[in-house]
């Protein structure tokens, strides 16, 4: 199982609950779709990741200082994957998958249509979407920032993904 976030937005005790989800559903690996913001936060996941689950993760809009966020990074027990562009684009147990953060629709719509991916994970727009275009999934978890459509929402959200199934779940924390 694989553990998908997105829009962290430097809170704190969501990205603690939303480890526990992924530590609970067996997560071998995670996704982060990006917003990560603030430096402190890639420490703060490190700390909080005691079973050192992998991360790959892109960056979105909202990354106040990238540089510091990869000087922390590199000193970290186990350091986050980012994408080296805009998109990261992989392999896993036999599924194309990108991921990307959602702030350019059309480079979203693209990534998409092409049917190119098994999966496309993204974030932005903090807003939960799990349905398939053509034979693409595409997922985004929503966010664990308690924010949505410029308002506050009642509920932050992480999904899991199968790849065996190429299926994805929201999971409400």
């Amino acid at each position: 199982m694989i553990g998908i976030i997105s829009d962290t937005h430097d809170r704190l005790e969501t990205i603690a609950r939303a480890l526990d989800v992924f530590r609970k559903n067996d997560v071998k690996m995670i996704f982060h779709c990006g917003d990560w913001v603030a430096p402190f936060t890639i420490e703060y996941y490190d700390k909080q990741n005691i079973t050192h689950i992998p991360t790959r993760s892109v960056f979105g809009n909202n990354e106040g200082d990238i540089k510091r966020i990869l000087e922390r990074n590199s000193n970290l027990k186990t350091p986050i994957e980012f994408a080296p562009k805009l998109v990261f684009d992989f392999n896993v147990d036999n599924r194309h998958i990108a991921i990307f953060h959602g702030h350019d629709k059309a480079i979203l719509n693209s990534l998409i249509k092409c049917n190119c991916y098994d999966a496309v994970f993204t974030g932005h727009t903090h807003v939960v979407r799990n349905e398939y275009i053509g034979r693409t999934l595409v997922f985004n978890p929503g966010s664990t920032c308690y924010a949505a459509n410029s308002s506050i929402i009642k509920q932050a959200s992480v999904g899991i993904y199968n790849p065996k199934t190429n299926k994805a779940k929201i999971i409400y924390i």
